[in-house]
């Protein structure tokens, strides 16, 4: 045995716990396979697979070739399909197989978002060697669904010399987009779900809460930047209407929780509820302690926290609860460091984080926190920016947070601003800022992009219905389309749905442009 090998094996027997870079991971891990070491090499795959990037995952599907690791390749292919926009643009992937190429191009998870993205790839890869590859190239592009561009995007693909008349390739497009070739519309692993919120009723004079869920079945590429989101019914809660409450998911189950159900001082709601999509099911869970609104949930290591939020005798409290599934039980857990609401809150690498809000002099806060399960808090690095009504999530080992409102001159604005944290160096950096204001928007994590969903203005007081998307390798957003009506106070997920056969109402609702006119909605958090 080599002294290198020893130096790392040995520790571990002792230890149980493995330390280095990325390039040193994938070195230890070569060592437990070659010792056998099935503990070193389980924690070091672990390690790898959850800090992916696009280049690491093409060093991950390399290394699960050579050593025939199947689920390590699947996670890495799955990875790579989430994230292929950024793959596509990394030094390695001109270097990919071919067969691996193919499994990419052809997977109907691919996620793109235009079907140009898939063909300017396919060309990276042919241009890198044309010579040997040229006889590939009809394999290649034969996995690019050409009948699903819009005509200018065609005439790019038709601009390349590779496909100019009258050569095979060129027949090949010619047949792709009459149809003969393959067309399907690509559709991602887990859909995006949209869950309650309020607006306007059909006589546009008053406010009506929703109990609907929906999710977005296709994401739509139309003429030029014009996109649309194809929208379909779930089912709705069982108990009625409900806005301003939370919505976490654990273990493909979907958990509802509190809110209001009306506008009156003593409508608040301490029920809970868990959604099976499997099963298309709703189960009643243990209410909560107390009716709690404007708060978020988180779901991890197996349970579910809600966080402070406005009480029927309080503005802001502080109160943590801890939901256990297998007992249907809730406890009590150590308290915010200050009475919170309108806060923002998710999961990374563990540890729940906690952000912005409003005290209980109304004041939106900058602060970031880090809840330890079961221990002290920790106060990291405070935003650039005050806000509340915004959302957070965790996206590439990274805490993004937009949109919300912040105090001004005497009163609530609209907050555009846009921020990204690094738990490492514990410190933010602005990105670019929201197109259009998102307070008390939905928001979730699909394809490796932060998704920003309704909400209002706080200055025009209008709802949104659009559907913001940010993509962090080309630092931009997106305008993917629109919510099936405009909404705020709503909640958004990612699950797993059953596809072969979704249960609820099937009928497609193309999103358009519903009214956004605004007229008696109550103070805001």
């Amino acid at each position: 045995m080599a002294p290198a090998d020893l130096r790392l094996l040995l520790p571990f027997a002792y230890s149980g716990t493995v330390a280095g870079s990325w390039a040193e991971l994938l070195g230890t891990a070569e060592t437990a396979l070659q010792y056998q070491a099935s503990g070193l090499l389980a924690l070091c795959l672990e390690a790898l697979q959850r800090a992916l990037s696009p280049a690491r995952s093409l060093d991950l599907l390399a290394f699960a070739r050579a050593y025939d690791l199947r689920p390590l390749g699947t996670a890495a292919q799955a990875y790579a399909l989430a994230n292929f926009s950024g793959v596509a643009r990394c030094p390695g992937f001109p270097a990919l197989p071919l067969a691996e190429l193919l499994a990419l191009l052809g997977s109907d998870e691919l996620y793109v978002a235009s079907e140009v993205e898939a063909f300017e790839a396919a060309l990276r890869w042919l241009d890198a060697d044309c010579t040997r590859r040229l006889p590939h190239a009809e394999a290649v592009l034969g996995c690019i669904r050409f009948s699903l561009m819009g005509t200018r995007e065609l005439r790019r693909v038709r601009a390349v010399d590779l496909l100019a008349p009258p050569g095979r390739l060129y027949q090949l497009l010619v047949a792709a987009v009459a149809g003969e070739g393959p067309c399907r519309v690509r559709t991602p692993a887990g859909a995006l779900v949209i869950c309650g919120g309020e607006g306007l009723a059909p006589s546009l004079a008053t406010r009506r809460p929703t109990r609907e869920l929906w999710f977005a079945h296709r994401f739509h590429s139309g003429v030029g930047l014009v996109k649309q989101v194809e929208w379909r019914r779930l089912g709705q809660f069982p108990d009625g209407p409900r806005f301003r409450h939370a919505a976490a998911v654990l273990d493909n189950m979907l958990y509802v929780l509190g809110g209001k159900h009306y506008y009156g001082v003593r409508d608040m709601l301490a029920t809970a509820f868990r959604y099976d999509p499997a099963q298309d099911s709703w189960q009643r869970l243990a209410d909560m302690p107390s009716a709690r609104s404007s708060f978020p949930a988180v779901g991890v290591a197996g349970r579910i926290y809600t966080l402070g939020g406005s009480s029927e005798d309080a503005y802001c409290t502080d109160g943590v609860q801890c939901y256990d599934p297998p007992a249907d039980a809730w406890r009590p857990c150590a308290p915010l460091p200050a009475p919170l609401c309108g806060h923002a809150a998710c999961t990374l690498d563990g540890a729940i984080y906690v952000s912005g809000g409003c005290d209980g002099s109304s004041k939106c806060r900058a602060w970031l926190l880090q809840l330890g399960l079961g221990g002290p808090s920790a106060q990291l690095a405070p935003m650039l920016e005050e806000r509340a009504g915004h959302i957070m999530e965790a996206l590439g080992g990274q805490l993004y947070v937009a949109g919300g409102l912040r105090w001004r001159d005497g009163g609530y604005t609209d907050q555009l601003a846009c921020e990204v944290y690094s738990p490492g160096p514990d410190a933010w950096v602005r990105l670019s800022p929201l197109p259009q204001a998102h307070v008390g928007g939905a928001s979730a994590v699909l394809q490796g992009e932060l998704y920003v969903l309704g909400g209002y203005s706080q200055e025009t007081y209008r709802d949104t219905h659009l559907v913001h998307a940010y993509q962090p390798g080309q630092e931009r957003w997106l305008m993917l389309g629109t919510l099936p009506q405009a909404c705020a106070d709503l909640r958004a997920c990612v699950l797993l749905l059953p596809w072969d056969g979704v249960p609820s109402d099937p009928t497609p609702h193309r999103t358009g442009h519903p009214s956004e006119s605004h007229m008696g909605r109550e103070p805001p958090l």
